[in-house]
């Protein structure tokens, strides 16, 4: 129970899976979950409740470690007397043949292929930002790690999935032992006495499996830089994006991690950030937005995406008798296409390497001189990471810190660093390394740039 004035009150429900291959097994499951349990059989019973409890309803998500089920409440006495029921549906759902079939795949009276979770990743898979996590992760991690695989399934898959599959699968991994419930908001002192530890003991009973195993997050072959191009269906052809990942640090090196977070901040946080600068912010820009994050994986994977690169296309050269007599009309398409051609990078950017080239050449620069000799750049990146905290603390307080605990459940239960130790809250004092880290020398951050 993290206690924080709130008048909302967050319960999320985590789950650490994992996968091995492209059939959608925790990403089934989530679905199946809400299908009914033993003690509640009926299907829709716990929103149902949710709904009688001053709640928008219940939801869920599956990600790449885990899966969370979620629920945001008015008051405590509602999470209390929604969570029993919740639990029973994470633990103990009915998992039956007549549900699997409409619920994930089946063909219906016109033989069109057919299911919520068939349907639901029919449009995911062809998604331009879906195709790209799925293929940088393979890249990254050697085929055992879970962030190599799709853990919402290719359809492909999701077509030959049997419901002994998930009802193994929910054995494995949905067992007591390996659920953490996490609760956020103004909750009493006698919370936990008064009603967490009057759930029914059959409800919440271990089974004795324990899915707890460290994860194998090496990368794949020799961990040389490789390069892949995937198109994509879109109705914009002129523009595509570009994808940069590098592996960081593992998720107990806290401190570099948020080092990391700062220096981010400082390249491509701001409009006029020098990422910005070099790239979007120009007369004949490369590309229309940068996103750069530190990932929540085991091992932290640093990913830099240039959304909206121009991208040229290689007409045929013209036949004779072909071209047009109308000269009028040539130097209006000239004009047209004046500012797509006038910068002589546009051509090549999606060529192997030339973009790479490009960003390295930029921070070889921002290292040379020293931030543009600015000494307190990284100082000011730490101070604006610092307000947006505190700003969505104060916005969405329950978000905000179920955010930042909950790759600690994953850690306890994947990471070697942290197995067999369930530690809560690494990044509880957040706001105190930002400010210590804000202080750090010129050259601290030169070291961090180079690597």
């Amino acid at each position: 129970v993290c206690r924080a004035p709130s008048p909302i009150y967050t319960l999320n429900i985590y789950v650490p899976t994992a996968v091995t291959d492209d059939k959608g097994l925790p990403h089934t499951l989530e679905h199946l979950i809400f299908c009914g349990s033993k003690r509640y059989p009926a299907r829709g019973y716990v929103d149902l409740l949710a709904a009688h409890n001053f709640s928008v309803g219940t939801n869920a998500w599956t990600a790449d470690d885990h899966t969370c089920y979620t629920l945001d409440a008015a008051s405590e006495d509602a999470v209390a007397n929604v969570l029993p029921v919740f639990l029973d549906h994470v633990l103990n759902p009915l998992l039956r043949e007549d549900q699997f079939v409409p619920e994930v795949y089946h063909y219906d009276v016109a033989g069109k292929e057919q299911g919520v979770v068939f349907s639901e990743m029919v449009s995911y898979e062809n998604n331009e930002s879906e195709i790209a996590h799925y293929n940088l992760g393979k890249l990254m991690f050697n085929p055992k790690a879970t962030y190599a695989n799709y853990s919402g399934g290719k359809t492909r898959d999701i077509a030959n999935l049997t419901n002994q599959e998930i009802i193994d699968y929910h054995r494995k991994y949905y067992d007591a032992n390996n659920v953490t419930v996490v609760l956020t908001g103004a909750f009493s002192d006698e919370f936990e006495d008064k009603y967490v530890q009057t759930i029914p003991a059959d409800i919440v009973q271990s089974h004795g499996c324990d899915s707890r195993e460290p994860m194998d997050c090496s990368p794949p072959g020799s961990g040389v830089a490789r390069y892949e191009t995937h198109r994509f269906p879109s109705a914009d052809t002129d523009s595509g994006s570009i994808y940069f990942g590098w592996r960081g640090p593992q998720h107990e090196d806290t401190e570099l991690i948020i080092a990391l977070e700062i220096l981010i901040e400082y390249l491509a946080g701001t409009p006029s950030s020098p990422l910005n600068l070099r790239f979007v912010e120009r007369a004949s820009p490369l590309a229309n937005s940068i996103e750069a994050c530190v990932d929540e994986s085991i091992t932290r994977m640093i990913q830099v995406t240039f959304s909206g690169v121009p991208f040229t296309h290689q007409e045929p050269a013209d036949h004779p008798g072909d071209g047009s007599d109308d000269e009028a009309h040539d130097e209006a398409c000239d004009e047209d296409d004046e500012d797509d051609t006038e910068d002589p990078d546009i051509p090549h950017l999606f060529d192997e390497r030339y973009f790479e080239d490009l960003l390295v050449a930029e921070l070889k620069r921002i290292a040379d001189t020293q931030f543009d000799g600015d000494s307190h750049a990284l100082e000011n990146a730490a101070k604006r990471l610092i307000d947006g905290l505190a700003s969505e603390i104060e916005k969405s307080p329950g978000k905000t810190l179920q955010y930042l605990l909950y790759p600690d459940i994953v850690a306890s239960h994947f990471s070697s660093g942290s197995f067999g130790k369930f530690q809560v809250g690494s990044r509880a004092k957040q706001f105190d390394t930002l400010a210590e880290l804000g202080k750090k020398p010129v050259e601290f951050w030169l070291e961090l740039l180079k690597k």
